[in-house]
């Protein structure tokens, strides 16, 4: 049996399969007549032993637990028939915990994967197929645009706004307050700016129902202004203001999509071409359904991200468990209560007392 007393926190141990020799900061303890190694290897996973192993270290940045440290823990011994029906019955609940925690990682992972079919449906049509034909309204109501037609203003931030900087004043959006996946802008890390009262910039000035778009390095990031607010943008993001009778959520969520990012990620290839100009976000081609289906594919986005957002973090919360739940099942099973014993069997105690009348 290895155990690494170097750093016990990081319980690094297993049961060798090979002769050899090791360094001085791993432990070499030989097998017993009246232990499995098997049953020593899933003891030292036991929370409690680990927290002794740590609390009984010497040593600050290189913390190490001795031999006699580990030797002097207490070590609850079944008989040794036992010992195999509770490594059994360990590995059997542990593999079913896995294959629970496999299932539910692909819940968690497929996430943006879901989302992204969830917005593919809804900016195709298929999302509101059902509700064109409950409300008469027909499949061929959707108008093809450009983004001149339903923009009523395109511009892009200032430059040399650095001396501007302070530690208050306006909020100044950066691509950092851009996301992928999402329309919502993200204000965990705010730069503000004081700017003097005659500035080219107010143009810039952001209003509600702006939709701003990254146009420099990581193209197509969204975020939606939901109200009017004290801000501008950097030279680095877009600010497209919707015409009045358009949903500019709607517009917002179009780009996060497939169907919109792909237009501008295919507008920025090119050998010399390193950003997204003004122009093709003007050019950009939409389908625009009437304004009450604009507002109701937004209500089934939202309704549809959020169940799946449930769904996603239900997953997450039942993985922290599983770890959770491996700990209880092996304090358990040291504890004798996984129904491994038998009181026919002789104790480990008597196997013991044989053993030292022989020697």
């Amino acid at each position: 049996m290895l155990y690494g007393r170097l750093r016990p926190y990081l319980n690094k141990h297993d049961i060798a399969s090979f002769s050899g020799v090791c360094s001085t900061d791993i432990l070499v303890f030989e097998a017993s007549v009246l232990v499995a190694n098997v049953l020593v290897d899933k003891f030292f996973n036991l929370p409690f032993f680990i927290e002794y192993v740590v609390a009984n270290s010497k040593g600050i940045n290189l913390p190490r637990v001795s031999e006699e440290t580990v030797l002097n823990t207490t070590f609850p011994l079944p008989p040794l028939l036992e010992q195999q029906r509770i490594v059994e019955r360990i590995e059997e609940l542990f593999a079913k915990l896995d294959e629970a925690k496999e299932r539910l990682q692909e819940v968690a992972n497929s996430f943006a994967v879901r989302k992204a079919a969830i917005l593919h449906k809804a900016f195709t049509g298929e999302l509101t197929q059902q509700w064109r034909r409950e409300n008469g309204v027909s499949d061929e109501s959707w108008e093809e645009k450009k983004g001149e037609d339903f923009f009523e203003y395109v511009t892009s931030g200032s430059r040399g706004w650095a001396k501007y900087y302070s530690d208050k004043g306006s909020i100044f959006v950066r691509m950092g307050n851009l996301n992928h996946g999402t329309i919502e802008l993200d204000f965990s890390d705010i730069q503000y700016v004081e700017l003097p009262d005659q500035v080219e910039g107010q143009r810039s000035k952001l209003q509600k129902n702006d939709i701003l778009i990254s146009i420099t390095a990581d193209v197509g990031m969204i975020g939606l202004v939901r109200e009017d607010m004290d801000a501008y943008i950097n030279q680095h993001v877009a600010l497209a203001r919707p015409k009045n009778d358009l949903y500019a959520e709607f517009l917002a969520w179009y780009f996060v999509s497939d169907v919109g990012l792909q237009q501008m990620q295919n507008k920025q290839r090119g050998a010399t071409k390193i950003g997204l100009g003004l122009q093709d976000i003007r050019s950009i081609i939409l389908k625009i359904p009437t304004l009450s289906e604009q507002h109701e594919i937004v209500r089934l986005i939202d309704d549809l991200l959020a169940r799946e957002r449930a769904a996603q973090q239900a997953a997450e919360q039942a993985l922290a468990s599983i770890d959770l739940m491996k700990k209880s099942i092996l304090a358990r099973a040291f504890r004798g209560e996984l129904g491994t014993n038998k009181a026919s069997e002789a104790s480990a105690l008597e196997l013991l007392r044989q053993v030292l009348a022989e020697n």
